[in-house]
C-alpha cells in the first residue's frame, strides 16, 4: 500500500498501472459501483500527474473537480433507482416520483456509498469513468448503465441551460427553485470550473438512450490550436 500523511491508501499494483498508462498515453478506464474516498484520491492524483505531464498544472483542480462531480452524479443516479425500486416508486407518476425523491434525499449519508455500492453491484449497476488523453486534449467520459427517463433528462437540460446563463453559483442558487432532483450543484460547479479555466462550457455534454446508459462527456483542449470535436462538427456544417 502507498499512503501519504494526508491521503488514503491506494494499492501499489493500481498505481503502477496508472503510471504505465500515463507513460504510454493509453486510455484509462475506472469501473466502480460507488464513489468512495480511495476512488476520489486515485482520480485526483492521476489528473495531477496527467496535467504535470502536459505542463498544464493549473487545470488539475478544475478537472479533478469535474470528474468527481460527474462520477458522484452517476453514482447517485444508480442509487436513486435502487431506492425507488425498494420503495416501489412509480416513476411515471409525478406525485409518486416526488415521494421517491423525498425518501432518497433522506437516505443520503456518508455510509450510503458503501451500503448502496454493494446493492448496485448486486443489481449490476455500475459507473465507468474514462480518461482519453494526448498532448492536444483530455476527454473525460462518465457512463452509468442506466438510462434517464425523459422527464429526468428534461430537468437536467433545464438546469444546464440555467447554469449557462448564470455567472456564478450564488446566482444559480438564487434563481433555481426546482428542487425535484436537488439543487443540481454538481453540474453547475462543473460548468463554472470550465468557464473559470477559459474553456467553452459547451464542452460538457450529457446524453442518454433512455434505456441502457447515460453518458457525460467533457473535452478539454490543452492548447489554443486544438479544435474540439464540437467545433469541428460546426465548421463542417458551415462548409457543407
Amino acid at each position: 500500500m502507498s499512503r501519504s500523511a494526508t491521503s488514503v491508501a491506494v494499492p501499489e499494483a493500481i498505481l503502477r498501472v496508472a503510471d504505465q498508462t500515463l507513460h504510454s498515453e493509453d486510455r484509462m478506464v475506472i469501473k466502480a459501483y460507488g464513489f468512495i474516498p480511495v476512488t476520489e484520491y486515485f482520480m485526483r492524483d492521476f489528473v495531477k500527474k496527467l496535467m504535470q505531464k502536459y505542463e498544464r498544472p493549473e487545470l488539475s483542480t478544475p478537472i479533478a473537480m469535474i470528474i468527481k462531480e460527474l462520477t458522484v452524479n452517476a453514482t447517485k443516479a444508480n442509487f436513486k433507482r435502487i431506492v425507488f425500486n425498494e420503495n416501489r416508486v412509480n416513476m411515471s407518476d409525478a406525485a409518486d416520483y416526488k415521494r421517491g425523491m423525498k425518501i432518497f434525499r433522506e437516505a443520503i449519508s456518508d455510509r450510503m456509498s458503501v451500503e448502496y455500492g454493494k446493492k448496485a453491484k448486486q443489481a449490476r449497476l455500475n459507473i465507468h469513468a474514462s480518461f482519453d488523453f494526448d498532448r492536444d486534449r483530455v476527454i473525460i467520459e462518465v457512463r452509468n448503465n442506466l438510462g434517464m427517463t425523459r422527464n429526468e433528462e428534461a430537468r437536467v437540460r433545464a438546469k444546464l441551460r440555467e447554469a449557462m446563463r448564470c455567472s456564478d453559483v450564488a446566482e444559480f442558487m438564487m434563481e433555481n427553485i426546482d428542487e425535484t432532483e436537488g439543487a443540481g450543484l454538481g453540474l453547475v460547479l462543473s460548468l463554472m470550473a470550465l468557464k473559470s479555466s477559459g474553456i467553452d462550457p459547451h464542452m460538457l455534454t450529457i446524453k442518454t438512450d433512455y434505456e441502457t446508459h447515460t453518458l457525460a462527456r467533457v473535452e478539454i483542449p490543452l492548447h489554443d490550436n486544438y479544435l474540439p470535436r464540437r467545433h469541428r462538427f460546426q465548421k463542417q456544417r458551415l462548409m457543407a
